[in-house]
């Protein structure tokens, strides 16, 4: 993609003038950029959240965990469990990768308020109409109307439904439901909790390996050969288990693999097994990219996950939670972050008890004791926004300036299936 830039446009034109976004299937995201990924969090990476994690450098994002069964047979459960957004795929300016598991400085790609600018063009600018398009619908923008290097091209994100399920029909069924709001799916075979494993879902799949790739085919059957589906495990204390499972995967043609560096039995206090992962990316051989999780904390976490294990992409969870503009290079979450995650929440829709356990994880090292108790203590969305303007943090004054793409209060769409 070659991009000329006029240097006497305004920002506002150099906007204007943006090519159309590559649009790619995660696999290829990964094997030629090496992006960023929202973990499947329980509950926490619904559509609003999602959309922020979009705005900083997170390339592909994921649902919660789903229950396949649930969602293919009860329209409850998927108004429940699923809504999107035409605008909640970020558009970001991507370096193709080059070498081996070499882990990639960030180019930190500013928030337009960190320059601390009222002028129009760095505070103002929101959607902007594709010129191709004959239609009226607005685009997600890239952070700055300008490459950071003369190799980076334009990349739309990916959105991953993640689904546990103890059969495949289930499964092919839930796919088949939700495949035109999503870019692929997720079987989970790594959730450790107790129910999860009794139902003969999550790491009850780990040492299923048949079953695991008959659902897999059971989904391609359906969906088609090139429908990207993931598988997402954790490490086996038998590695011999491990090479069975992704022997079994690979064989239906799984688009791509993510690997959580903890046991079924370890809790997220014991330290990431970085060689298990290792293991599982060499196990592969390069037939499909692969995704490493556990303990990113930092950006430096990301380059060392990606040194050590040999896997294209990082993915995140409790980090981003803390800090939701972890992959931007932020140290902390920024102002900024809060401030639109109170936007998206309120214009999205969100239940107060996510709203306050988003608020109270990306907030919480900038709480003394005292206030960390008190806002606890918040039973609504409107006291907890309220008590955090009395704190200094203005995000009225923002609503017709997010960052990302937002035309104002209500206008966001999103859809439910």
């Amino acid at each position: 993609m070659s991009i000329h830039i006029d240097p006497d446009a305004s920002e506002a034109q150099l906007y204007s003038d943006l090519p159309s976004p590559l649009i790619l299937p995660p696999s290829e995201l990964l094997e030629n950029y090496e992006p960023n990924v929202l973990a499947p969090l329980v509950r926490c990476s619904k559509l609003p959240f999602r959309h922020l994690t979009s705005l900083y450098e997170t390339h592909i994002t994921h649902t919660p965990m789903m229950l396949a069964e649930e969602f293919s047979r009860a329209q409850i459960a998927r108004v429940s469990d699923f809504s999107t957004s035409s605008d909640e795929r970020g558009v970001y300016w991507m370096t193709p990768c080059s070498g081996k598991g070499k882990g990639k400085e960030v180019i930190r790609v500013n928030h337009p308020e960190d320059y601390h600018s009222t002028s129009y063009e760095k505070c103002s600018i929101t959607y902007h109409k594709s010129p191709s398009s004959s239609s009226s619908r607005y685009e997600r923008l890239p952070p700055n109307p300008t490459p950071p290097n003369r190799d980076s091209q334009l990349v739309k994100g990916v959105l991953m439904a993640q689904f546990a399920s103890p059969n495949p029909t289930s499964l092919a069924d839930a796919a088949e439901l939700i495949s035109p709001f999503v870019d692929g799916i997720d079987l989970n075979c790594g959730c450790p909790q107790r129910w999860a494993y009794n139902e003969g879902i999550g790491c009850a799949l780990l040492r299923k390996p048949e079953l695991v790739r008959d659902m897999v085919k059971t989904v391609k059957g359906r969906m088609g050969w090139n429908w990207p589906v993931s598988i997402k495990i954790r490490v086996d204390p038998d590695p011999q288990q491990t090479v069975t499972l992704i022997q079994n995967a690979l064989s239906v043609g799984i688009s791509h693999l993510s690997i959580h560096g903890r046991t079924r039995h370890q809790a997220s206090t014991d330290p990431v097994n970085l060689d298990g992962i290792k293991f599982a990316v060499e196990t592969v051989n390069g037939q499909v990219p692969c995704t490493g999780n556990g303990d990113i904390w930092t950006y430096e976490d990301v380059i060392n996950m990606r040194n050590k294990t040999g896997v294209k992409g990082v993915m995140a969870a409790r980090g981003l939670l803390a800090n939701p503009a972890l992959f931007a290079n932020y140290s902390s979450t920024p102002s900024h972050a809060a401030t639109q995650f109170i936007s998206l929440s309120t214009s999205y829709g969100l239940i107060f008890p996510l709203f306050h356990r988003h608020m109270a994880y990306m907030l919480e090292s900038q709480f003394s004791r005292p206030e960390k108790v008190w806002f606890n203590s918040l039973s609504s969305s409107v006291s907890a926004i309220d008590w955090l303007e009395g704190r200094g943090l203005d995000w009225r004054s923002q609503r017709d300036t997010v960052w990302d793409a937002r035309r104002g209060r209500g206008t966001v769409e999103h859809v439910h299936i």
